[in-house]
């Protein structure tokens, strides 16, 4: 019996819920495969490494550790610490499990190509010649002058908690050899317009957009990040308009209509497609690393259209670091250990998204 007789049995096994044998899976060379690491000896590579590399669409619910993987009509759902998987909803046993360290979750290679090629039908694209690096990051500080954001119980403001994390962490990354610049660096007013235009006009590489939350309810608490989509739930769709109504306060601020967004909106949304995934990779790396070391509740990552965001021709997140209506995060934020703690999560993760990026150029894309 031939190699392919034995794949196509293989195949046909695993979607009746048998597991499928490695053995027969020929790991190729080059690309995304020649970065793998290497757990319990068995080949793994990054998951969302493996999804832009073949460009599939993703999601991953932080709350029950399910991370779906998409192409057209088909799908796999795959679970950290676990060896089942769901493949178009038939349960499917695979030879390792699915592995989860240090805010990365990893599939086996021999999995990898099972779902790509099998599955999802693909050819591994040609890895580009180019090389990735990040040099520059801009920093936006929410907020500022006449619009203050956010008011805590105590009288605190968020323009000015989120002004001082960002010059930690800007202070951090500086150390590291980037070039670091601040969308404000005083409390100024400055239209959410150009703050992305500045950005553009540095030609940063990143562009982190920093912020406090709030809510009309006191016991809402907790870290999160985004990235430009369309909003995930109805919780995000209400932040980003309250966001958005900064924009209120720009009809007052003088010398600020030359940076006006895009004459065409078809520019905007091929620039969304170009940059989102890797943006929401970027918010993952911030999200798993710094929450998971922060005594708040974890409120995951999620989408949503913030005009801060939408300009930017540059993977672009907004953290949210807490919650400033609420009186225990209000107290946290006050405290200056607190907000250099936070600066010091924030750069970890991404000098870790940094690492990674380039050293795999660009997720070997």
């Amino acid at each position: 019996m031939n190699k392919r007789i034995i794949l196509v049995l293989t195949i046909v096994f695993a979607l009746s819920g048998c597991s499928f044998r490695s053995e027969i899976v020929r790991v190729p060379d080059g690309g995304l495969y020649n970065q793998s690491v290497t757990f319990n000896n068995a080949r793994y590579i990054s998951i969302l490494r493996f999804c832009d590399y073949y460009n599939l669409d993703w999601d991953w619910d932080l709350v029950s550790q399910r991370i779906e993987i998409k192409k057209d009509a088909s799908s796999v759902v795959l679970r950290p610490d676990s060896d089942l998987a769901l493949v178009n909803n038939k349960s499917v046993k695979l030879d390792n499990p699915i592995e989860y360290k240090e805010g990365v979750a990893y599939i086996p290679v021999t999995t990898a190509i099972f779902v790509s090629e099998d599955i999802f039908g693909l050819k591994r694209p040609t890895p580009t010649k180019k090389t990735y690096q990040i040099k520059t990051i801009v920093i936006d500080p929410g907020h500022g002058g006449k619009n203050i954001g956010a008011v805590g119980k105590y009288g605190t403001k968020e323009k000015d908690i989120v002004l001082d994390i960002s010059k930690r962490l800007k202070r951090n990354l500086e150390k590291q050899g980037l070039t670091v610049y601040l969308t404000r660096d005083r409390d100024k007013p400055v239209s959410l317009y150009k703050r992305t235009a500045f950005a553009n006009g540095k030609n940063a590489d990143l562009f982190i957009s920093v912020h406090a939350n709030a809510s009309r309810y006191s016991r809402a608490r907790g870290f999160e990040v985004y990235y430009l989509s369309e909003a995930t739930n109805d919780n995000a769709r209400a932040l980003a308009a309250a966001e958005n109504a900064s924009l209120n306060f720009e009809e007052e601020i003088a010398g600020q209509d030359e940076a006006s967004p895009p004459a065409n909106p078809t520019a905007w949304d091929l620039l969304l497609s170009e940059h989102r995934r890797e943006s929401k990779e970027l918010a993952y790396y911030i999200y798993n690393m710094t929450a998971d070391n922060l005594d708040m509740k974890k409120r995951g990552v999620k989408g949503a259209r913030f005009v801060v965001l939408k300009g930017a021709i540059m993977p672009a997140v907004l953290i949210e670091v807490g919650f400033l209506t609420n009186r225990r995060e209000e107290s946290k934020l006050r405290r200056t250990s607190f907000r250099g703690k936070i600066a010091d999560l924030l750069s970890c993760s991404i000098l870790a998204y940094k690492k990674e990026y380039e050293r795999t150029d660009g997720w070997s894309r």
